[in-house]
């Protein structure tokens, strides 16, 4: 969510050499955040579906693994379109405050301005006049603006999920009671 709109991205050309080595702004402004994304990963996954299958007794195990199963693969999907819609709207009502008296609603208006992607209405070696690059850095501060709303709301997601499994998931003890998981 720190990102800043000045943030070079990477333009990776598979046939330019030039290309391979990512800028310094994705070193500094979204490789710490994916580092530490991996890292809390790599140390919840297992131990998680470890803990849910063992709340699960034994004669369910095999339903148990289903529904974690299905879950795991359907929910980052719904995860992304409640991401997206947060991205969508909060894009274009940005656009209608930084472009005023402009229908964000057209359609002509959402093909030249789609959210996380810089509009092509000059060329890379082109200049382009006042109010065209004026549209687009107000793009440009509004992709960002959405993309870091869209990191927070993925954070309340993650909360959420994570509250839902502190509460939900049960450890069995030697008795086979179900014990609160250890959070």
């Amino acid at each position: 969510a720190r990102v800043p709109p000045s943030s070079a991205p990477w333009l990776f050309a598979p046939g330019d050499a030039a290309t391979y080595l990512p800028p310094q702004s994705v070193l500094i402004d979204f490789l710490p955040g994916q580092i530490v994304f991996g890292l809390g990963l790599a140390v919840m996954v297992a131990p998680l579906t470890s803990c849910l299958m063992t709340s699960v007794p034994g004669r369910y195990a095999g339903v148990g693994s289903a529904i974690n199963n299905a879950i795991s693969r359907v929910g980052p999907q719904l995860a992304g379109a409640v991401i997206f819609i947060a991205i969508t709207s909060s894009f274009y009502a940005g656009m209608a405050e930084r472009l005023p008296g402009t229908d964000t609603s057209s359609g002509d208006f959402r093909k030249v301005f789609a959210p996380l992607n810089q509009p092509a209405l000059c060329g890379p070696n082109q200049s382009c006049p006042p109010s065209i690059a004026a549209r687009m850095d107000a793009a440009r501060r509004q992709s960002t603006d959405s993309f870091h709303l869209a990191m927070l709301v993925s954070a309340a997601l993650l909360f959420g999920g994570a509250a839902v499994n502190a509460v939900g998931i049960r450890n069995a003890d030697a008795t086979g009671e179900a014990t609160p998981a250890a959070v």
